[in-house]
C-alpha cells in the first residue's frame, strides 16, 4: 500500500533549501505561489488583507499581513506536518489528510485586528466549524487552565500527602512513600513473608520519633500503595490454554473447547485453578505520564519536532504519515498516544534451570524523544504468560484483555488532566505494530513461520525450492528479484542458479483488504471461535497460504489499514547472521554452513566450479575461509 497521495503532491512544502546551492528551490517557488494564491481567497484575506502564518516560526498561531505570510514562508518554510491546509480552510473531510497544527483565533478578535501587521491568534471562532462540531472534546486552548478531574485530583492529594516528612528533622527525600516503596522492595527481592514485614514495621514505627508518619503494618504499607498503585488482574486459564475465564466466560467451571475443569481437585475450601495470567491494564499508566511534569511535556514531542529527511523517531516513518492521513480525527490531537507491542520467550530460571517457558507482553508509548521512549521505565509490563509450556498458537487467547483495552481507548478514550497544559482532555491510543524475533511474528500475526511459505511478505509467491541433500528449504537466489532492473547480478549465470536470468521484479505489498478476503477465501478462523489450540488444518495451508488462524489483532477496527504490522527484532537477525558468517569464516566444527552437503547441493544449483566437491569427498578450500595465520591475526 503506498503512501497517500496528497503527501507526495505537496512534498514541495519541505524541499525548501537547495542542499547544493543553498537557494531556495524553484519547485518550492512555484508551490509557494500555488499556497499564497490559495490563501488569498479566502475571507479573511478578501476582506482585511490577513492570513494566518503557517511558517515554521509562527505556526499557525499569528494573524499577519498578506505579504508577511509570503516573506515567512520565503525565508523559513513551513511547520512540520502542515500538508492538509486545514487553517486555511481546507476540508479534511473531503480531501483525505491531516494537518497537525491548528489555527486558533479569538472569538471578536479578527474584528480588533487595525493596522496593526500580526495579531495573536488564541482560540475561538476560527477553528473551522466542522471540527468545532465533530470534535468538541478536543477544541481544547492549552491556554486554559482547568482543574484537574475528579480521579486526578485524588491522586494528586494522595501522592502530596505521602511525600511528607516520615518525622521533623528526618533527612529530605524521606518521606512515607519512599519508605514504603523501599519496603515492598525488600520484600520482593529476600520473598518476605507478610507476618515479617508486619513485624520490620512495626519494629521501625517504635523506634523512630513520637508522631512519625512511617507505615505500623503491611495493612498499612498495602493501604498507600494502593491509593498510588495502578490496577493489574489476575485471571483463571485453561489448563491447555483454549480460553481465559473473563468477563462472560468468568463463572465457568469447565474449558468450552476441550471440556477440561478449570480448579484442582482440592480439599480444602479455596478452589485453586489449574493455571493463571497476569493482566496490567495499560490506560492508567498511559495518564500517569500525562499527571508528571516530566513527561507530559515529553508526551507530545512526536507531533511538534521538526522533521529532516533521516527517520530518528518513529513518527518519523512512512508507517506513521500513512496512518495520520488515513484517521485525521486522531491524529490532530497531538497527545493521543501511539504504542507499539513487543513479545519473546525466557526462561526465568536461566540455561541450567528446569525447562520453563515464560512470555512477558510488553507496550511502549512512541510519544517520547527518542532519548526517552525506549527506556526501561517506559517499557511497559501488560500482560504475563504463564509457563512453563509454550504458548504457540495460543498467544492470542492471554492477548483478549488488552485487545479490548485497546479498542476502548480507541473508541472511548479516557479523560486525563495534563499537568503541563494544566487542562483536561479525552485521551486516545492506537496499537501501531509489534516487534518480535521470526517464530514469534507468527505467534503474532497467524502467518506460520516454518516451511516452504514462511515468507509472510511473498506468501504463495515465494522461489522458496527443496535442496536434495540438506533436506530443508531454501532461499538460495530469492533476493536477485529484489535488485534493481539494471543490476548485473539479475543477468549472472554463474554465479547464482545455473543459466538463470532474473526479471521478475518483487513480488507485491498486500494491504489489509486482501489480507481480510484471503481469511474469508480460506475460512481462517480467530482464536475465540476455535480455541487457543486451533482447529483441524485450513483448506490450501501451506500450498496457497500458511494461515494457521486470524490474528486477534484484526479486532482491532484500524489494523487493516497500517502500512507496517509487524516488525522483526534486529538484534536477533543481525546475532544469528553474524554467527552463521564468522561460523563459517573460521570453519568452527560443527558450526559452519560449509559441509559436504552444501557442496553436493551447490554443484546441482550453479556453476562455481572452484566450490564443487570431489569423488573422494573432499572439495577445495573457498576463498571466504581464513587460513591459520589469519585466524590468529583476526584474535589478536
Amino acid at each position: 500500500m503506498a503512501a497517500h497521495p496528497i503527501y507526495r503532491v505537496r512534498e514541495w512544502m519541505y524541499k525548501w533549501i537547495d542542499e547544493e546551492t543553498e537557494e531556495v528551490r524553484e519547485e518550492y517557488k512555484e508551490g509557494l505561489r500555488q499556497f499564497m494564491g490559495f490563501v488569498t481567497n479566502q475571507e479573511l484575506a478578501r476582506e482585511q488583507g490577513m492570513a494566518i502564518c503557517p511558517c515554521i516560526k509562527c505556526e499557525n498561531e499569528k494573524v499577519v499581513k498578506i505579504y508577511l505570510v509570503w516573506r515567512h514562508l520565503y525565508n523559513r518554510g513551513f511547520t512540520p506536518g502542515y500538508y492538509i491546509w486545514f487553517s486555511h480552510g481546507e476540508d479534511f473531510v473531503n480531501m483525505p489528510g491531516i494537518s497537525r497544527r491548528v489555527g486558533r483565533v479569538e472569538e471578536g478578535n479578527i474584528n480588533r485586528i487595525g493596522e496593526e501587521d500580526t495579531t495573536s491568534i488564541r482560540h475561538g471562532d476560527n477553528i473551522p466549524r466542522m471540527v468545532r462540531d465533530g470534535f468538541p472534546e478536543v477544541v481544547e486552548t492549552s491556554n486554559v487552565v482547568q482543574s484537574p478531574n475528579p480521579e486526578s485530583r485524588r491522586f494528586f492529594e494522595i501522592l502530596e500527602a505521602a511525600k511528607h516528612p516520615i518525622y521533623d528533622g528526618c533527612k529530605e527525600g524521606h518521606s512515607p512513600l519512599s519508605a514504603t516503596t523501599r519496603m515492598m522492595g525488600i520484600k520482593t527481592d529476600f520473598n518476605l513473608s507478610e507476618d515479617c514485614v508486619d513485624a520490620f514495621a512495626d519494629f521501625f514505627y517504635d523506634y523512630l520519633p513520637e508522631g512519625n508518619l512511617a507505615p505500623h503494618s503491611y495493612y498499612a504499607i498495602q493501604k498507600l500503595v494502593a491509593g498510588l498503585g495502578l490496577p493489574y488482574q489476575i485471571i483463571d486459564v485453561c489448563r491447555d490454554n483454549c480460553m481465559i475465564f473473563w468477563r462472560e466466560d468468568a463463572n465457568l467451571e469447565s474449558c468450552r473447547f476441550c471440556g477440561e475443569d478449570r480448579f484442582q481437585v482440592s480439599a480444602g475450601m479455596s478452589r485453586i485453578p489449574y493455571q493463571r495470567m497476569w493482566y496490567l491494564p495499560i490506560a492508567d499508566r498511559l495518564k500517569r505520564l500525562y499527571q508528571s511534569e516530566r513527561t507530559a511535556k515529553g508526551m507530545r514531542w512526536h507531533g511538534e519536532h521538526s522533521f529532516t529527511r533521516d527517520i530518528s523517531h518513529p513518527s518519523d516513518a512512512e508507517a506513521c504519515k500513512h496512518f495520520r492521513y488515513t484517521y485525521p480525527d486522531f491524529a490532530r490531537e497531538i497527545r493521543n498516544v501511539y504504542l507499539g507491542l513487543s513479545t519473546d520467550g525466557f526462561n526465568p530460571f536461566g540455561k541450567g534451570g528446569r525447562k520453563y517457558s515464560l512470555w512477558p507482553v510488553i507496550v511502549t508509548p512512541y510519544n517520547l524523544p527518542p532519548a526517552l521512549c525506549m527506556k526501561r521505565e517506559f517499557l511497559f509490563l501488560t500482560i504475563l504468560v504463564p509457563g512453563p509450556n509454550h504458548p504457540r498458537r495460543a498467544l492470542d487467547v492471554f492477548l483478549k484483555p488488552l485487545i479490548s483495552e485497546l479498542q476502548m481507548l480507541w473508541y472511548e478514550g479516557v479523560r486525563v488532566y495534563a499537568v503541563s497544559l494544566k487542562n483536561n482532555f479525552t485521551m486516545r491510543a492506537v496499537l501501531m505494530w509489534t516487534i518480535s524475533d521470526f517464530p514469534a511474528y507468527g505467534m503474532l500475526s497467524g502467518w506460520t513461520t516454518h516451511g516452504r511459505l514462511l515468507c509472510p511478505h511473498c506468501q504463495d509467491n515465494s522461489d522458496a525450492f527443496w535442496l536434495q541433500n540438506r533436506r530443508k528449504s531454501s532461499w538460495f537466489d530469492c533476493h536477485r528479484r529484489f535488485l534493481p532492473s539494471n543490476h548485473p547480478y539479475r543477468r549472472n549465470k554463474r554465479l547464482f542458479t545455473r543459466n538463470k536470468v532474473i526479471n521478475d521484479g518483487p513480488p507485491p505489498s498486500y494491504d489489509g483488504t486482501y489480507i481480510l478476503e484471503q481469511f474469508s477465501d480460506f475460512y481462517v478462523l480467530e482464536t475465540r471461535d476455535c480455541g487457543g489450540n486451533g482447529d483441524d488444518r485450513i483448506d490450501g495451508y501451506g500450498t496457497a497460504h500458511n494461515w494457521h488462524k486470524k490474528s486477534i489483532f484484526w479486532e482491532l477496527p484500524y489494523w487493516k489499514d497500517h502500512l507496517l504490522r509487524h516488525n522483526l527484532d534486529v538484534m536477533h537477525i543481525e546475532k544469528n547472521f553474524f554467527e552463521n558468517i564468522i561460523n563459517t569464516v573460521l570453519n568452527v566444527a560443527g558450526k559452519t554452513k560449509d559441509n559436504l552437503k552444501s557442496r553436493l547441493d551447490l554443484q546441482q544449483l550453479c556453476g562455481r566450479e572452484e566450490l564443487y566437491a570431489m569423488e573422494n569427498g573432499t572439495g577445495q578450500v573457498p576463498i571466504f575461509r581464513l587460513l591459520p595465520s589469519r585466524k590468529a591475526a583476526f584474535f589478536e
